[in-house]
């Protein structure tokens, strides 16, 4: 009861809580993630699956859009195993390029900086 007492009280006064990061959506060239249902859609609207360690990928990514991320960083944030090796996230870059690219081959979205790491390349709005 006193937690029904407390929300009450916040909505009445227009106190709400924090937004969550984990309930966002982000759209960057006509893509779409949403991170509540951790689901994301291609420009015409198909579900594209996506692996845990493409999932945070991508989000690392997202959350730091047209900057450049080194290795460690990306390592960092994708935590997917506790054993990961440098060249990994190289392995999981190109299975998001794979599904994100026209051509992987010559990538757009996510650019390689020699000597620095990757950059999502493209705007990000988030909704």
């Amino acid at each position: 009861m006193a937690r029904i007492r407390a929300v009450l009280r916040r909505r009445e006064t227009g106190q709400t809580a924090p937004r969550d990061p984990e309930k966002g959506r982000y759209r960057f060239g006509g893509w779409q993630l949403d991170r509540r249902s951790r689901r994301l859609s291609d420009p015409s609207g198909t579900q594209v699956a996506l692996t845990k360690g493409e999932y945070a990928l991508l989000v690392a990514f997202l959350d730091a859009p047209q900057r450049p991320l080194s290795r460690e960083q990306l390592l960092q944030a994708t935590r997917v195993h506790e054993d990961v090796f440098d060249r990994s996230i190289d392995v999981q870059v190109l299975r998001l390029r794979r599904k994100l690219e026209g051509d992987p081959s010559t990538p757009k979205v996510i650019l390689t900086e020699r000597g620095v790491g990757y950059v999502f390349a493209l705007s990000v709005e988030r909704l």
